[in-house]
């Protein structure tokens, strides 16, 4: 049966020598995979075409189990998403947090527009590291966790203004006065959490232009991946690119 769906290109394998398994978000919400014959040849026309991030209108045939490519009618390819590694990295975050908090045969129309939001974001000039904070913060109760930056965890204190960390002892933000009772709680500015119950309770067709200092950003992000790994054992391949990148960039500041 041959089947035309508009999608963002999740994930893209290479399979054999000549061959590629690409992952689909449809309009609709839903992953399919598809099988891309020799889309790692050039004279095919679809090496560009399937790489990550292309949105586009699919055109593949499927029977049973996997579909087979025909072929691609590229609306935007995010061609710049391509050309800057580190804002690749970001938005690959972003496409494999939500690939993995969704089940095999789940809808999800919200995660299209998800992915379809950050992806113009990004291309648009806006921060990719910030789009990727906005992603996992979307995405957390779809990972069985949830968290709170408004509200002291020991005390109940609800002024934001003394909050001075995240304590993972308590599940929570920890105020100045209470910050004796976790020496170990990740410190962090009042800003830093502020900014995050913005975001996490903001709908994203409400956020328009968004700037945040890079100090900030870095810290809602070392958050963010802490909140995975602690709460849901969740390590991003995608987070490892960036994590060296940023020891690159260090290491560069340091000559």
């Amino acid at each position: 049966m041959l089947m035309k769906q508009k999608g963002i290109i999740l994930k893209s394998v290479e399979y054999g020598e000549s061959d590629k398994i690409i992952t689909i978000l449809n309009e609709h919400g839903a992953k399919v995979p598809l099988m891309a014959r020799r889309a790692k040849k050039v004279k095919t026309g679809l090496q560009a075409h399937t790489q990550m991030f292309v949105y586009g209108l699919f055109i593949y045939n499927k029977w049973r189990g996997m579909g087979t490519l025909n072929s691609v009618d590229v609306i935007d390819q995010h061609y710049e998403l391509q050309l800057d590694l580190y804002e690749s990295s970001f938005a690959t975050l972003c496409a494999e947090t939500i690939d993995r908090s969704m089940e095999e045969e789940e809808i999800s129309k919200f995660n299209f527009y998800l992915l379809q939001f950050v992806l113009n974001k990004i291309s648009s000039g806006q921060s990719a590291q910030l789009m990727s904070i906005i992603v996992l913060l979307k995405c957390m109760n779809k990972y069985g966790f949830s968290a709170s930056f408004n509200i002291c965890a020991v005390s109940g204190n609800t002024d934001q203004s003394q909050l001075i960390g995240y304590s993972f002892k308590f599940d929570g933000a920890i105020s100045k006065s209470e910050a004796y009772q976790d020496p170990h709680a990740l410190q962090l500015s009042n800003r830093t959490l502020y900014l995050l119950d913005i975001l996490l309770k903001l709908p994203i067709d409400k956020m328009n232009e968004l700037k945040i200092h890079q100090d900030i950003l870095d810290e809602m992000s070392e958050l963010m991946i802490m909140l995975y790994r602690e709460y849901a054992g969740m390590f991003f391949k995608s987070q490892k690119l960036i994590n060296q990148l940023k020891r690159l960039e260090l290491n560069d500041l340091d000559k």
